[in-house]
């Protein structure tokens, strides 16, 4: 018994053995066959700098870089911290130093630093007022680069602006050293791409002055994204095309495009299925950078089993929700992120929450957790991880917008997923994209405040009723609703709804009818509208007594009764004639008078053809 277990462990691992090799064989197919994500005309961001570099930090590590640059180069060293009060071997070096050099130290205090490669603002304080320290001291309005010695950066930013180097005192004279080498290089002009796409007219930050959305602001780690007019707005310059904002962006507003999404995913599928069609089985899908994630699978695919895929991407944060699900769809069983100390901290966090709601949406679907973060220290973990997943074809195309593809993707799992273990809808984190809007239908008037602020076409108004409707599958849980409600009855619940029908068809939150008036019959406002204004304004003093019945009135009958049935009104005066007060004009004042006409009743909708009359006689003017 014991011999025919060793022999079937050994028939099995001969097979898995076999199935290695031919895996290992279609992947090096598939990637043979599969040409990289390159944009063929990518628009790109230029730099031009001179060489002029600004020095700053405490006294003896300034003396110390200076020895470092060479003797023709264009230095300006600004004083920004003290020395540290214990002497030091540097303080003696950099104190023998000072006998020897002819530079010039400057001492202002620091105000700001601001710009990026051959367009740094250096501004210092000089007796209370912001100057430029390039034009005081040189024949220059700008610095080329920087070289910040102090304990602290400057610029607090997890990525620094080109031309910027940042080398704490911890670091030693080996990094700074290497930094002077690198600034020596930065002179000339030189070309980046144009990491990321903005479309402002998808974009769920503002409407009508309230702050919705600001995913993107939160996630960037190079602060290169800042609001200009109401409007998100990507500083080229300062990006280093991380990619967090746009795996953060819900709506696609912000996308990356280098390479354009739709590519990377038409190079995702290619490799798919060009791996399956060579005989591979269970492929699992590696997306790693174009720099240390590079570098470690050239060294190790060799050593990969064969079903692992790697699909490289600029920066990890170029591929997101959609790419991963739709690499799932396409028939991969597994998508792993391979990230790095090197990633920033804003970057990974970012990835987390997206693949939190990624494998809460595949748990949803009884699938599993088929999404992970994994670092290349954590790779004896999961190299041999095999977690196959069995689809028909998908008929899913590449490169649609990133709320589209992740409702297609979405619906084609759920079409073939289990459906005895599937629940109505997923609960999902709260800072997820996905989600309902929930209102008090009681206290809503139908003012339809919600509908003009959404941004993405979530909240809708009938046409011809006093309707509001809800389009689950558009809402970005942005909060633009919840802040424009002046009954203050929104709010928000993260989900996803997973039956597609469910989720795309609006559905009816409040209706109810129309109000009529209640003098000539004409609906003007819903029932909840005229309840409410008569509940708050029963108390105040101008809509006393019948007053408040007026109320129930159109705009046009609401002048008639205040002109015909109240003394106290001014127009009830100056629609008889009477003397205007001084400024106001008399309504009904002729050049020849017709005192049959003045006898007849006055007609309230021809008193006020327009407000804009009514605005202009209030301001002296004649009709």
């Amino acid at each position: 018994m014991q011999e025919d277990k060793v022999i079937n462990n050994t028939i099995m691992t001969i097979s898995d053995q076999a199935q290695n090799s031919q895996n290992t064989q279609a992947r090096e197919t598939a990637l043979q066959q599969v040409s990289p994500a390159v944009n063929l005309v990518a628009p790109s961001v230029s730099y031009s700098a001179g060489g002029k570099v600004l020095v700053m930090g405490p006294e003896h590590r300034i003396r110390l870089a200076v020895d470092l640059f060479s003797s023709d180069s264009a230095l300006t060293c600004l004083v920004t911290e003290a020395l540290p009060e214990s002497i030091s071997a540097e303080i003696e070096q950099a104190a023998k130093l000072a006998e020897s050099q002819s530079q010039k130290l400057f001492h202002f205090p620091l105000k700001a630093v601001k710009g990026y490669l051959g367009q740094y603002l250096i501004q210092v304080d000089i007796n209370g007022q912001a100057a430029n320290l390039a034009e005081l001291v040189t024949d220059a309005k700008r610095f080329d680069t920087v070289l910040d010695l102090n304990t602290e950066s400057h610029i607090a930013s997890e990525l620094k602006p080109a031309g910027y180097f940042h080398i704490a005192p911890v670091q030693g004279m080996d990094d700074l050293q290497a930094a002077v080498e690198d600034l020596s290089h930065l002179r000339g002009d030189f070309e980046k791409p144009r990491y990321i796409q903005v479309n402002g007219d998808l974009c769920a930050h503002s409407r009508n002055g309230n702050t919705g959305c600001t995913r993107c602001l939160d996630v960037c780690p190079a602060d290169a994204i800042d609001v200009v007019n109401g409007n998100i707005n990507v500083d080229a310059h300062l990006c280093h095309g991380a990619g967090g904002c746009a795996t953060a962006c819900p709506t696609s507003a912000i996308r990356y495009g280098h390479p354009q999404p739709q590519l990377l995913q038409q190079q995702c599928k290619q490799l798919i299925e060009r791996y399956l069609q060579a005989g591979g089985d269970s492929p699992q899908l590696l997306i790693h950078d174009a720099e240390v994630g590079l570098d470690w699978i050239e060294k190790h695919l060799a050593e990969l089993p064969g079903h692992w895929l790697p699909l490289q991407v600029e920066e990890m944060g170029a591929a997101g929700l959609d790419t991963w699900l739709s690499a799932l769809a396409w028939g991969a069983g597994q998508v792993t992120l391979l990230t790095h100390d090197a990633v920033p901290q804003s970057i990974t966090q970012a990835l987390v929450s997206e693949v939190e709601v990624a494998n809460r949406l595949l748990n949803g679907l009884a699938m599993g957790n088929r999404v992970a973060i994994s670092s290349l220290s954590e790779s004896a973990q999961w190299l041999q991880q095999q977690n196959p997943i069995h689809w028909p074809e998908a008929g899913l195309n590449a490169g649609e917008d990133k709320r589209t593809q992740i409702s297609k993707v979405m619906s084609y799992l759920y079409q073939h997923a289990d459906s005895k273990q599937l629940g109505e809808a997923v609960e999902l984190p709260k800072a997820a994209a996905y989600g309902a809007v929930v209102i008090e239908e009681d206290d809503c008037t139908l003012c339809m405040s919600c509908v003009s602020t959404c941004p993405s076409k979530a909240l809708i108004s009938a046409s011809d009723t006093p309707e509001l409707s809800f389009n689950e599958d558009n809402c970005v849980q942005c909060g633009l609703c919840e802040q424009a409600c002046p009954e203050k009855i929104i709010s928000l619940q993260p989900r996803y709804l997973l039956d597609p029908e469910q989720r795309r068809n609006p559905r009816v939150l409040k209706e109810e009818d129309p109000f009529c008036c209640t003098s000539c019959g004409k609906p003007f406002a819903t029932k909840g509208m005229v309840k409410t204004m008569l509940k708050r304004l029963s108390g105040h003093s101008m809509f006393g007594g019948d007053a408040l019945k007026r109320l129930e009135m159109c705009e046009d009958c609401r002048v008639v009764d205040m002109v015909v049935n109240d003394p106290q009104s001014e127009l009830y005066h100056q629609a008889r004639g009477q003397e205007p007060l001084p400024g106001n004009i008399n309504l009904i004042a002729e050049a020849e008078p017709n005192p049959k006409k003045m006898a007849q009743p006055i007609n309230g909708a021809e008193l006020i053809a327009s407000s804009a009359e009514l605005e202009n006689a209030g301001q002296g003017g004649e009709s």
